[in-house]
């Protein structure tokens, strides 16, 4: 009997840690068609927009398990598009992207934590030419039992704190120091 009771305690102690380890968060395959990474600001007073055709995305997230959660993000600065020829030949430049020195741009999170309303807040370090910068920002998310789900997230950085600009227009004189981005992004569960 003694034997018997040993060997329940060391089956019970071996598939412990089954129940005991949280189960990974799940990872998500972005549909590009369907998502934007969009920027606006002003330029001599008049309103711009942009987006990055070329980013990719890495996404695990649970909301039972924020702490396992993450979000990676690349894109290619040199795919920054306005529709003004003006804008599109200044921005792959020395002194705004630096394309030629600096062909991508990433956001790593180190944390997700729940926000208000039912919302999530972002924090990670953003990399932009040869300038890191912990950023934070807030994202919704349509309910997760409904693929695709869609997050939304707008927030404003500061250009010249990433070095955007800052030669030919320190003073933001002609382009707004404050630089709006906005995601959109469709995503469904992989596997």
């Amino acid at each position: 009997m003694t034997n018997r009771f040993f060997a329940g305690l060391v089956l019970a102690a071996l598939a412990l840690p089954a129940f005991v380890l949280p189960a990974a968060a799940a990872t998500y395959a972005v549909d590009p068609a369907k998502s934007t990474v969009a920027f606006a600001g002003t330029h001599a007073g008049e309103a711009f927009t942009g987006a990055f055709g070329a980013w990719q995305a890495e996404i695990a997230f649970d909301p039972a398990d924020l702490a396992g959660s993450s979000l990676k993000v690349s894109f290619d600065p040199a795919s920054a598009s306005t529709g003004n020829a003006m804008y599109d030949g200044t921005l792959p430049q020395a002194d705004w992207f630096n394309v030629k020195e600096f062909p991508a741009a990433t956001f790593t999170s180190t944390r997700i934590e729940a926000g208000a309303d039912g919302a999530y807040v972002a924090t990670g370090t953003l990399t932009i030419r040869d300038v890191a910068k912990e950023i934070s920002f807030p994202f919704t998310l349509t309910p997760l039992g409904q693929a695709p789900v869609v997050a939304k997230a707008s927030f404003t950085l500061d250009r010249l704190a990433f070095n955007l600009g800052a030669k030919s227009d320190p003073k933001a004189e002609w382009v707004s120091r404050e630089i709006t981005i906005t995601l959109e992004v469709t995503a469904s569960p992989k596997g």
